[in-house]
């Protein structure tokens, strides 16, 4: 009679101890995936805002441009609010908070025609002022001490030029 002999070499199948190395090792690579999509979001969310902030300061200087050459004259009323007269109607700009708010209203009582006003959200962190003949958009920190001018926008001179005057933070 022949005896078999039983070989460990010979085993089909894994262990328990190279089943959670195995384990471990895959973990890490989903953690550290989950890491870098997570920091890709958050990177493309902050971008889509800068995006959308600027977007928003270059159709607020094309605006306060085109209204400040086309009026007669500015009244500064104070640092958040300044009366352009045109022909025929008045507009008026209003720092309110983090946004600016410009309202259009004709002399003519006849053609007047109720408008809402037309809203430049400014975000988080930044407000605006009028300094005669400018329109000044700045960075404020929490404690609401001025961190940088974002926008200066140069209103009517006497050789009719505009420009736009922008520091970076």
């Amino acid at each position: 009679m022949k005896t078999k002999k039983i070989c460990r070499s010979n085993r089909h199948g894994s262990m328990l101890i190279e089943l959670c190395g195995c384990l471990a090792a895959g973990s890490m690579v989903m953690l550290l995936g989950i890491g870098l999509i997570e920091r890709s979001m958050h990177w493309t969310q902050s971008m889509q805002s800068q995006t959308n902030l600027q977007r928003q300061l270059d159709q607020l200087a094309n605006t306060w441009r085109e209204d400040f050459s086309k009026s007669q004259s500015a009244e500064f009323q104070s640092d958040k609010r300044v009366v352009l007269q045109a022909e025929g109607k008045e507009i008026l700009y209003e720092s309110k908070g983090d946004q600016i708010l410009r309202r259009s209203a004709s002399k003519d009582p006849q053609r007047a025609i109720p408008a809402d006003p037309e809203v430049f959200v400014l975000g988080n962190g930044f407000q605006a002022s009028f300094e005669s003949p400018y329109l000044i958009v700045r960075a404020t920190n929490p404690a609401g001490e001025v961190v940088s001018t974002r926008l200066k926008i140069f209103g009517k001179t006497s050789d009719n030029r505009y420009r736009i005057l922008e520091d970076q933070p």
